[in-house]
């Protein structure tokens, strides 16, 4: 049932981005450079405890998936 209803949500959301992807892009802008600066926070903060700067590079060189 969670399934079903977060597909139907992307199926919104995909058909309200056609319909008006300017209003779509300055709504999703903000949200995805608060992630990329999240996780830029997050490797500056990784990379001053010990060890954090090898934990860095295996992450980065981990396959996705």
């Amino acid at each position: 049932m969670k399934v079903k209803k977060l597909f139907d949500h992307i199926e919104w959301w995909a058909l309200k981005c056609k319909q008006d992807m300017r209003n779509c892009q300055r709504q999703l802008t903000p949200f995805i450079n608060a992630q990329i600066e999240n996780a830029n926070l997050f490797y500056q903060r990784l990379a001053k405890t010990k060890n954090g700067k090898q934990k860095i590079r295996e992450l980065k060189l981990k396959p996705i998936g």
